[in-house]
C-alpha cells in the first residue's frame, strides 16, 4: 500500500503542476494577444477553466485519500480490481467506435455545408486513426 501511496503522492504533484502550467499559459496569451473578445478567447477560457476545475478536483481527490487509509485502500481496489478494469475497457472500445462513426457521419454531412469543416473533421479522423494504430502496436510489443 505505501507503493500505492507514493503513486498518487506523484501524481497529485503532476497534477498541481500542470493546472500552474495551464493558468500561467492563459496568463501568457492574456499579455501577449489584446483581442479578448474573440471566439478563441472564449473556447480558451473554457477549456482552461474546465482544466484548472478537474485537476483541483483530483487534487481534492488524492489529498483525502492520502489522508485517510481507508480512502487510500478504497482508492487502491478501485484501480486495481480486474472487474472495473475490464469494464473500462470494454467501455473504451466500444466509446472509441461510436466516436469514429459519429465523426465520420459529421464528416460527410459538413460537406454538403462547408468543405473547410468537413476537411477538418476528415483530418481528426485520419489523426484519430493513426494514434489507435500507434497505441495498439506499442501495447502489442509491450504485452
Amino acid at each position: 500500500m505505501e507503493e500505492f501511496r507514493k503513486k498518487i503522492h506523484r501524481e497529485l504533484i503532476v497534477m498541481r503542476i500542470l493546472c500552474v502550467l495551464v493558468i500561467a499559459s492563459l496568463f501568457v496569451y492574456k499579455i501577449l494577444t489584446r483581442d479578448s473578445d474573440s471566439y478563441f478567447s472564449g473556447v480558451l477560457y473554457g477549456v482552461t477553466g474546465a482544466m484548472v476545475a478537474l485537476g483541483i478536483g483530483y487534487s481534492v481527490r488524492f489529498n483525502m485519500a492520502l489522508k485517510d487509509d481507508v480512502k487510500l485502500k478504497e482508492m487502491y481496489i478501485q484501480q486495481t480490481d480486474e472487474r472495473n478494469k475490464q469494464i473500462l475497457k470494454e467501455s473504451a472500445r466500444t466509446s472509441n467506435t461510436i466516436y469514429l462513426f459519429a465523426t465520420a457521419i459529421a464528416a460527410i454531412i459538413a460537406g454538403a455545408f462547408s468543405e473547410t469543416v468537413s476537411m477538418t473533421l476528415s483530418i481528426a479522423i485520419v489523426i484519430y486513426s493513426l494514434i489507435e494504430v500507434g497505441v495498439s502496436a506499442y501495447y502489442n510489443k509491450k504485452i
